[in-house]
């Protein structure tokens, strides 16, 4: 009879990897802001070969390291920066991150929990993998961080405490902000432990992490401590952004639903699932379980990181608590190791069948992206292509509108297939024959368009000779100019980077 349940948990796990590339199946891949900025970051790697930061972060000054760059890069090459490939890595990814889970979790509390937890996070980490950007990609490291710490307390050996400061700087290389919070809880943590065991020359593996960070130290040394600076000053603000009761009810939702539901479900049940992990908690803790010291991390970590949370005076965008899927699930599912198994086990049953009605709801309601959403990629090179297919062998040049003001999905469409086609592409430059492609005016301003952009920064006064609108919204203007016209330098302005490249 178990071996028929692990089976079927099996079976459930590759059928949820298996879903989870629905998309890049078709050759489609959801090309949102932080994706195409990421694809940006890999072109200016495949030029420089080496970069000591990766995008910028919401604090003004801060960086992000460039892990996630160094570890799509290969997929990069190999596609020759087709979006396509780099996402088939990312399914690849999530593969291994399965196989990895089921071992540390099977070392941790046996096979049962083991299969439970890859066929519950699998799940839902299934509507993600065709899109995902670094701050997302913390997911992947969180057991590996867990696991970690759990057998250095367990085994007292210098060697785990290595892998776990290993894991931490990951964790701040995708995204500084939330690695430095689980940064300060370790540091507090692994320093009471090294005193109550007298495990002095344990201290000496906390040289390993200025090893590990060493590309953002340089960065800073050369940059008159900017992220330093940046980071002190985070947190220091009193003033809200949103009403201090939404505030508040933003933090406690957040924690109350330990990250296992998507905000469909019944708060009853939400509230039900919590207090009975936290009292079983409790009860393993207070009972001295084999497990108690485990119990101890999960509600260290997890009501920690909530804790530190509290810096942030805004609301808690979902990547910010996306990394604590992997740990919240695995908090659940360790409780069929317990004897509390019979408890939890109708929960997790539950959580799971919720989980996968809305994994897969989700993704087959993506197939109406497909070539026809802002962000698809197959919409981004239909537009492409149609400047190809007109200017054939010709020469061209173009300018790229978007009303963010950054443009990352359609400047990185572009510079991808003119360059496949061999096309005779300048962008920023004015050329008898000149393009204007531009993204759709967002929802709650039409009047936010490309013309008055045209005209203006541009300073390109004729009307264009030809019009192309796309199911997306995007439109393509060609324009003819004369001698003149390509003479009028345009607003320095309108020339799109990487932000401090």
């Amino acid at each position: 009879m178990n071996r028929l349940f692990y089976l079927a948990l099996f079976l459930l796990t590759l059928f949820s990897l298996y879903f989870s590339s629905s998309l890049v199946r078709l050759g489609e891949v959801n090309l949102f802001n932080d994706v195409a900025r990421d694809f940006l970051l890999l072109q200016e790697l495949d030029e420089k070969k080496v970069v000591l930061i990766g995008p910028r972060s919401n604090t003004n000054g801060l960086f992000h390291g460039p892990l996630w760059t160094y570890m799509n890069y290969p997929a990069y090459l190999i596609g020759n920066g087709n979006p396509v490939v780099v996402a088939w890595f990312w399914v690849i990814l999530g593969g291994f991150f399965v196989l990895s889970s089921f071992y540390m979790v099977k070392k941790m509390f046996g096979v049962l929990p083991a299969f439970t937890y890859i066929a519950l996070t699998s799940i839902q980490m299934a509507p993600h993998i065709n899109g995902i950007f670094h701050a997302e990609a913390t997911f992947f490291f969180i057991p590996m961080l867990f696991f970690t710490i759990c057998m250095y307390m367990q085994s007292k050996k210098k060697l785990y405490l290595a892998l776990h400061f290993l894991a931490l700087s990951m964790l701040i290389q995708l995204e500084v902000g939330v690695g430095i919070q689980f940064l300060m809880l370790s540091t507090a943590l692994v320093i009471w432990f090294i005193y109550r065991y007298k495990l002095w020359k344990h201290i000496l593996v906390f040289s390993l992490i200025p090893i590990f960070l060493s590309n953002l130290i340089i960065f800073d040394l050369r940059n008159n401590l900017r992220m330093a600076k940046a980071i002190f000053s985070t947190g220091g603000t009193l003033q809200f952004f949103v009403p201090f009761g939404s505030w508040i009810e933003n933090r406690v939702n957040n924690t109350v639903s330990l990250q296992l539901f998507n905000g469909r479900e019944n708060n009853i049940f939400i509230y039900i699932v919590f207090a009975v992990v936290i009292v079983a908690t409790i009860l393993l803790i207070k009972n001295k379980n084999k497990y108690r010291y485990i119990y101890f991390l999960f509600a260290f970590y997890y009501f920690g990181y909530m804790i530190l949370s509290f810096f942030n005076k805004g609301t808690i965008l979902f990547h910010y608590v996306y990394l604590l899927i992997p740990l919240t699930s695995l908090w659940l599912v360790s409780f069929l190791a317990t004897k509390y198994r019979i408890i939890f086990l109708p929960l997790i049953v539950v959580v799971v069948y919720l989980s996968f009605i809305f994994s897969t709801g989700y993704i087959a309601s993506r197939r109406s992206f497909i070539g026809t959403s802002y962000n698809s990629w197959i919409s981004l090179s239909n537009v492409a292509k149609s400047v190809i297919d007109w200017q054939k062998e010709e020469e061209f040049g173009y300018f790229v509108f978007a009303p963010d003001a950054f443009a990352y999905q359609p400047r990185y469409a572009m510079i991808y297939h003119f360059k496949k086609a061999d096309a005779k592409a300048f962008e920023y430059t004015k050329k008898p024959i000149t393009y204007i492609i531009a993204a759709p005016p967002p929802g709650d301003d039409p009047y936010m368009t490309h013309v008055w952009w045209r005209k203006t920064p541009l300073r390109i006064s004729s009307e264009p000779a030809k019009v192309k609108k796309f199911p997306s919204g995007f439109t393509i203007e060609k324009l003819n100019l004369s001698l003149d016209e390509q003479r009028i330098p345009h607003d320095k302005n309108v020339e799109l980077r990487i932000h401090f490249r």
